[in-house]
């Protein structure tokens, strides 16, 4: 029977646990705090462990954790850690369950595993950890720089992917002589993502990446305009928060993909600051500064567009959830949108339900109040009706489980005028269904593919886009 106090916990020792007190999560967005950081009361975490072991399947915890009791996320990651190693005897509801905690605190988990191994290190292995072949010590300055080092690892955190990526489409010839294939990307891509934890409530960020061409490269995301299609991108940005607030942070310059965030925070470079605010489910999000939004990729002028975003998130359960908002930006020229109207004012909605562990949906609508460029002599062809997506995912690839692998199948219909930017992959102007698959065959490398068959809305020219993709994750 686990009582609840963390030293007693059972799981790893005090010097482990002294070790955790400096542990921070730092830079990614599955690692949401330190490691001592307390679980709000009242988060969802508490009912999904509980009901573990209400039901008996979590070895060496018998007793419910008492209501009113908080966690620290190293005390959450114990109970899921031993939840982990019965999921076999679990029933499906209670797998799904796991799941979603096993997301939740997976930083926390490896972390809490390293500790574990240092607390197995007894006396002995310790001393010869602190001696060379001759029997020596280290001397004081070697071990001061040994202390050093390691807290300079507590507080460092590095993650990135190096990807390979070839995408072709397939076009109607502007001669009317038939179908064309291109190249649209045939390229390497390393990003390298670093945080230093500078104290329990705020860390600082420096994202590296850097693209090299082979052949018909023209994605221009993520690069600033003084640079070339390829190179070295950096974006350097401080995230906070203000634990009685309810409020988070996110100051500088940094790249936002987003599913939920079409009236702007979906895949672009953001240069400002980002309020989150909501201590429990309901989530408020501001966002304010410049980004880029394709906008010169696709033939406008402007490398950047003023935003001022609103957006509100809610998960009613597990299962279901709603995001809608709203955004003010700068008219693109690439959407046929009238530059002398100012700002465009868009409004969306966006849901999503899980029906079982397999089977998910997800659909959304958008709108704008856009004018057409009366100078632009094909601006008055083009379509103003509300955009609309849905997606049907079955399964899903999990980095952590080899052999997982992910069906989707989505509609999307983007007429310029009513959304932002190009989302998604989808060209100016387009609707189109697409049909993708990914795979993991093993932990961390993650395989990908999708046809995607593209018509551009008023004219039903063809644009179709498939792509192959191979990517490491560390």
């Amino acid at each position: 029977m686990k009582t609840w106090n963390l030293l007693n916990a059972g799981k790893i020792g005090t010097a482990a646990v002294m070790t955790a007190a400096v542990m921070s999560c730092g830079a990614s967005a599955e690692a949401a705090g330190g490691f001592l950081t307390e679980v709000p009361a009242g988060d969802w975490s508490y009912t999904a462990v509980n009901e573990l072991i209400a039901a008996k399947v979590v070895p060496d915890y018998a007793v419910t954790i008492p209501e009113g009791r908080v966690l620290s996320r190293l005390e959450m990651a114990m109970i899921v850690d031993s939840a982990m190693k019965n999921q076999a005897n679990m029933t499906e509801v209670q797998q799904e369950k796991l799941n979603r905690l096993n997301s939740e605190y997976y930083y926390d988990i490896k972390k809490l595993t390293l500790l574990n191994r240092l607390d197995n290190l007894d006396n002995a292995q310790m001393d010869k950890l602190n001696s060379n072949q001759g029997g020596e010590t280290f001397t004081a300055e070697e071990k001061a720089g040994l202390k050093k080092a390691a807290a300079l690892a507590d507080k460092l955190s590095i993650n990135g992917y190096a990807r390979i990526r070839n995408d072709h489409y397939l076009k109607n010839a502007k001669d009317g002589t038939g179908t064309k294939r291109s190249t649209r990307a045939n390229m390497v891509h390393i990003q390298v993502d670093t945080a230093y934890k500078i104290n329990d409530n705020w860390a600082a960020h420096a994202d590296i990446g850097y693209r090299n061409s082979f052949s018909g490269f023209d994605e221009r995301k993520s690069l600033a305009p003084s640079e070339n299609e390829t190179g070295l991108t950096m974006d350097g940005y401080v995230t906070g928060k203000f634990p009685k607030l309810g409020l988070e942070a996110k100051v500088g310059k940094w790249n936002e993909w987003n599913i939920y965030g079409w009236g702007m925070d979906i895949d672009c470079d953001f240069s400002g600051i980002q309020l989150v605010q909501g201590k429990k489910k309901f989530k408020t999000f501001f966002t304010a500064g410049q980004m880029d939004l394709w906008d010169d990729a696709m033939g406008g002028t402007r490398k950047d567009e003023k935003v001022t975003s609103l957006r509100f998130f809610y998960p009613f359960d597990a299962k279901n959830d709603i995001n809608f908002g709203v955004s003010y930006s700068s008219a693109m020229a690439s959407r046929y949108q009238d530059p002398d109207q100012g700002r465009v004012f868009y409004y969306y909605t966006h849901a999503h339900h899980k029906f079982d562990n397999n089977w998910a949906v997800r659909a959304g609508i958008i709108n704008s109040n856009a004018k057409r460029d009366p100078n632009n002599t094909v601006a008055g062809t083009k379509t103003k009706k509300t955009g609309h997506w849905l997606q049907v995912n079955y399964k899903g690839t999990q980095l952590d489980k080899p052999n997982s692998y992910g069906v989707t199948l989505t509609y999307r219909y983007e007429p310029a005028l009513t959304w932002p930017t190009v989302t998604d992959w989808c060209g100016l102007n387009e609707k189109f269904i697409r049909l993708g698959f990914s795979y993991v065959p093993y932990k961390n490398i993650l395989l990908d593919t999708f046809y995607t068959w593209g018509r551009e809305i008023d004219t039903g020219a063809r644009s179709d886009l498939y792509r192959f993709q191979a990517q490491l994750f560390f």
